[in-house]
């Protein structure tokens, strides 16, 4: 009786595991298809021990083995997978680097003092906060004398820079971007365009960040911007974010340190958070930190301009 019970699960575990390399092989670039790639790899991970657990409890037999088999393989690549989420990196800070901090605030409005007391750790960067409700009222409990404060469309910067612009560049249904300028004496100038893109998990992902790069494209030479930050709702690797644009390497990809996973907070297992760097910078270090507030973690990066 137990060895039939073990043929539901395995059918289930089989299917899943399936379904994320299908997710793998295809991406995002269909609407259908980027449902598959959003399955995490830890949940892969987690249906191939099922898969193994379910096949070992058949009766014995040749079908037996083979499932055995196939669902070791699948535990080998999820796990390696799974890992793939998890780095470490030891790089020194260069002089020149610039420092930001990149967080989706989600609107804060009775909690903006809570959010503000959270980023007064992280006092002394370059903070770029999308959605961030009422922060600025609260803005003197984490700034420095001196600092910079600068509101465009969605989007708040703070920190110990000269901004040179802040400007709205795309506010519409497939998402909203801002265009920062700044410079300090160590890095010199820096432009960063700052995003978030829509949530909704029917909207496909492929065409719809196609029309918002366009939009972006048609008021901004993207080959000036040195960075891409923010709320992508697009996993890290995703088909839809390389083909918008071309030419940017994901920042934890690179240099990422601990776990890339940034949603949801508490128990994050999808990297949506992302920045994206030109090949002008040098991505130094880019970790992910719990503020313990919101529904985002922080994306907390240091990139230094390359010697031409």
């Amino acid at each position: 009786m137990l060895r039939r019970l073990a043929i539901l699960p395995l059918a289930c575990s089989v299917s899943l595991v399936l379904a994320w390399g299908v997710g793998c092989l295809v991406n995002d670039r269909w609407a259908w298809s980027q449902w598959l790639w959003w399955i995490p790899a830890p949940v892969a991970l987690v249906a191939s021990l099922a898969w193994l657990a379910s096949a070992v409890a058949l009766p014995r037999g040749a079908a037996r083995r083979r499932l055995a088999a196939a669902g070791c393989a699948a535990l080998v690549v999820a796990a390696g997978a799974s890992m793939q989420s998890f780095r470490l990196v030891d790089r020194a800070h260069s002089a020149s680097a610039v420092h930001l901090l990149c967080w989706n605030a989600r609107w804060p409005g009775e909690q903006a003092p809570a959010c503000a007391r959270v980023l007064a750790a992280w006092s002394g960067r370059v903070m770029i906060i999308s959605n961030p409700g009422r922060l600025a009222e609260h803005a003197s409990q984490w700034m420095q004398p001196g600092d910079a404060i600068a509101e465009a469309g969605t989007f708040l910067l703070t920190g110990p820079v000269r901004v040179i612009e802040a400007r709205p560049i795309v506010q519409g249904d497939d998402g909203f971007a801002t265009l920062f300028r700044f410079e300090d004496p160590g890095s010199g100038q820096t432009s960063v365009l700052a995003v978030d893109l829509p949530s909704s998990p029917a909207r496909a992902r492929y065409a719809a960040l196609a029309r918002f790069a366009a939009q972006v494209r048609a008021s901004l030479d993207l080959r000036s911007v040195d960075m891409i930050v923010g709320d992508f709702n697009c996993t890290r690797g995703s088909a839809s974010v390389h083909a918008a644009f071309p030419g940017f390497d994901e920042a934890w990809s690179v240099a990422g340190q601990g776990w890339g996973a940034s949603w949801p907070r508490e128990w994050p297992i999808l990297h949506i958070d992302l920045a994206l760097v030109s090949a002008r910078m040098r991505v130094e270090r880019c970790e992910l930190h719990d503020p313990g507030i919101g529904h985002h973690r922080m994306n907390a990066l240091s990139c230094s301009r390359r010697a031409r």
